[in-house]
């Protein structure tokens, strides 16, 4: 198959038996991949981070199937952002559907960008692999697929991430066992204890809920200029509310647009001394209720202070650590086609994480 644009000639054959159901799917050979024969060297860079990650989990690469989106080296090992990339994705998919059907993998494990565009079909803000590490998603061969950063990334200065690589390999075993199952987010039917569209006295029944039963009060607010949700950067100046949401437990959580009738609730159970959780509130949401007249009171745990307290060098998104803990199902690509549930998912996800 000639590629054209300078790619290598040598096709990079699958290596592996497949026993324990797992596909392993790579982006393309580099140059040592390309000499070898086959995908992942453990002379190599990524090859020798994906087997330190493998044999962590009690686990041989041979029980795998190993194989790259595209087979062929690409010039310069250039194939994420290069100008060939969908070009040659969609000249070689041939080749990756006759391998999936050769070995019938239960799961795929999608390492890199490319892995995962290739597998999903998606595309677009909080989409990408940075956002989907760690869930179990659908894909276009009817197999459930789990994303996750490349080898060659935590080689270039990411190792820190070795322990999220060896989770997603341990993930996709258990996909391939049947002991995870890949699960959609609910948009059609939410759950039955989460208020999208209130009425007055909804609010007001959650309200008493929250004064009378709550371990904790989990809010998050949602402004025009809402910053990336691990900021640390503290908010300055008055911001323009656009909502607030609210959880009382997992499971019960409300909605709420920023006006009246519902204004003057939430900031009565902001001011309650009911313990709250956010995330990144110390930083951005309370100064910016503050500053639109709310007092906050009780005790206030900021739960991605705690999470970056114990994982440091992991990023601080609230996505990226709920599926690091077992959330199901990635929801941020929804904050513009569906803000309601995905606003009651930020909060509902904090009483999840300490139920």
């Amino acid at each position: 198959m000639n590629l054209g644009y300078g790619f290598s000639q040598r096709l990079v054959q699958p290596q592996g038996t497949g026993a324990n159901g797992v596909l392993i799917l790579g982006e393309a050979p580099g140059q040592q991949e390309d000499f070898c024969g086959y995908p992942f060297f453990e002379g190599a860079p990524a090859g020798a981070v994906l087997e330190r990650a493998i044999r962590r989990i009690g686990m041989v690469r041979q029980s795998f199937v190993l194989t790259n989106t595209v087979p062929y080296r690409p010039p310069n090992n250039w194939l994420e952002g290069a100008p060939w990339r969908h070009e040659a994705v969609a000249v070689c998919e041939p080749i990756l559907v006759a391998t999936i059907d050769k070995f019938k993998p239960r799961a795929i494990l999608a390492l890199g960008g490319v892995a995962t565009a290739a597998t999903t079909g998606l595309a677009g803000d909080k989409l990408g692999v940075s956002s989907l590490t760690g869930f179990v998603m659908p894909s276009r061969y009817n197999i459930p697929v789990v994303p996750c950063f490349h080898p060659a990334y935590l080689r270039r200065g990411k190792m820190s991430h070795l322990g999220v690589l060896m989770r997603c390999l341990k993930l996709a075993v258990a996909v391939a066992k049947g002991d995870v199952k890949l699960v959609e987010p609910p948009i059609e039917d939410p759950p039955s204890g989460w208020t999208l569209w209130p009425e007055e006295d909804d609010v007001l029944r959650f309200e008493m809920e929250v004064y009378d039963n709550a371990r904790y009060l989990a809010y998050d607010i949602e402004t025009p200029w809402s910053t990336e949700e691990d900021s640390a950067e503290e908010a300055e100046g008055e911001q323009r509310i656009e909502s607030i949401q609210f959880a009382s437990r997992y499971g019960r959580a409300i909605f709420l647009p920023w006006r009246e009738p519902y204004i003057a609730p939430a900031k009565r159970m902001l001011g309650s001394n009911v313990p709250k959780l956010s995330w990144n509130g110390w930083r951005f949401d309370d100064p910016v209720l503050r500053a639109n007249g709310c007092a906050i009171r009780g005790s206030s745990h900021d739960l991605m202070w705690a999470w970056h307290h114990l994982w440091p060098d992991l990023p601080r998104g609230l996505q990226f650590a709920a599926a690091q803990q077992g959330w199901a199902w990635p929801w941020k690509h929804l904050s513009k086609a569906n803000e309601r549930f995905y606003g009651l998912v930020d909060v509902d996800v904090l009483q999840w994480m300490v139920k």
